[in-house]
Formats: C-alpha cells, sequence, structure tokens
C-alpha cells in the first residue's frame, strides 16, 4: 500500500468518525446519559486519526504556510 493511498484511507475514515461521534454526541444530549461511551471512544478515535492525517500531511501544510508567508 502507497503512503497516499494510506493517507487517504485515512481521510475517509477520519470522515466517518467525526459523522459518528457528532451523531453519538447528539444522542447522548437528548437521552442526557451522563457516561455514554461509545461516544467517548469515537471521539478519542476520531483523535488519533486526525492526528495521523495531520502527519501525512504535514509536509503540504508546511510549504502552503511558507508560500503564504514568502508572497508578504
Amino acid at each position: 500500500m502507497k503512503r497516499e493511498d494510506f493517507n487517504y484511507t485515512i481521510s475517509i475514515l477520519l470522515i466517518f468518525s467525526i459523522i459518528i461521534t457528532g451523531s453519538l454526541g447528539y444522542i447522548q444530549s437528548e437521552l442526557e446519559l451522563r457516561k455514554f461511551y461509545p461516544h467517548r471512544y469515537f471521539a478519542y478515535t476520531t483523535l488519533c486519526l486526525a492526528a495521523l492525517h495531520l502527519y501525512f500531511n504535514c509536509g503540504k501544510v508546511w510549504q502552503y504556510f511558507r508560500k503564504k508567508l514568502k508572497r508578504k
């Protein structure tokens, strides 16, 4: 598996994880559940996937900001 394929896979998983976390958070607030563990675990998963996504795209983000700073 290429690095780019791995990056796209993480991006897709991150999108699904954000959707599921938001849905579970809504369910938690509507049902007034204090300790709703699925929401908490999906939130942790989302944070880990976001960190991996930033790790794989750090070079692109750095290049973007370098171009913006040089133009000014």
